[in-house]
């Protein structure tokens, strides 16, 4: 992995990156495309706040992970592993506890290099979320969102020119003690943000009607001159 000026870069690709971890505007070479930060590395935030309560684990606020660089015949992109997640309840202590996490891109866009055209942009979110008891909260993705088990993922279509994106969830339960000292109501909750990918579709841009009529016309002169050449 390739340690870049403060950000991170994952794959040969990303050396042409001139991106140096501050808020200055910046931009990723994926190959075919550029991405372009306009606030460097402030363009990414992630945290997760406690708003209730004490019985909770989470991760501390993060700046941007390093960018895994990826392709394919018709796209590129890059991925990040975000590695946001909270655990809340489970320890019997009274109350509720709750806690709410967000993660987002501002000012992110993505341009064609020249000879190519792009034709889309989609993020891929995947991440888990489980609740026991009378734990509750949700999720807040932008798209539909598929499930296995407590494993989920999602797909959102994005704007190339402004792939601004902004999600997150939200975690809560209680604890509530009987008279008799054993718990009279409780529940736990978790939830992460596994992955996220942009990924971009490409394709080069079609060889303009005039070039590609002169070309086949140059190729059936050839064959004919061949036939001439051939009966003399």
């Amino acid at each position: 992995m390739l340690l870049c000026g403060g950000l991170q870069f994952a794959g040969a690709a990303a050396m042409a990156a001139d991106c140096d971890g501050s808020s200055d505007p910046c931009s990723v070479d994926l190959g075919r495309v550029t991405a372009s930060f306009a606030a460097g590395a402030a363009s990414y935030g992630a945290e997760v706040l406690l708003v209730n309560g004490s019985d909770a684990s989470f991760s501390p606020p993060q700046s941007l992970p390093a960018l895994q660089v990826i392709h394919t015949a018709a796209s590129d992109g890059f991925r990040i592993q975000p590695q946001l997640y909270a655990y809340v309840g489970g320890s019997g202590v009274q109350g509720l506890h709750e806690v709410v996490a967000t993660l987002q891109f501002a000012g992110l866009s993505f341009t064609a290099d020249p000879g190519y055209q792009l034709h889309g942009v989609q993020a891929v979110i995947t991440g888990s979320f489980s609740l026991v008891g009378n734990g509750y909260g949700g999720l807040g993705m932008p798209g539909a969102v598929q499930w296995n088990d407590s494993n989920f993922s999602t797909t959102v279509a994005l704007d190339p020119a402004a792939s601004d994106l902004s999600i997150g969830f939200s975690l809560a339960a209680s604890y509530v003690e009987g008279d008799d000292g054993t718990a009279a109501s409780y529940g736990a909750g978790s939830a992460s943000i596994d992955s996220l990918e942009f990924i971009v579709s490409v394709s080069p841009v079609p060889e303009p009607a005039p070039a590609a009529l002169l070309a086949a016309g140059a190729v059936v002169l050839h064959w004919l001159a061949r036939r001439r050449r051939a009966r003399r």
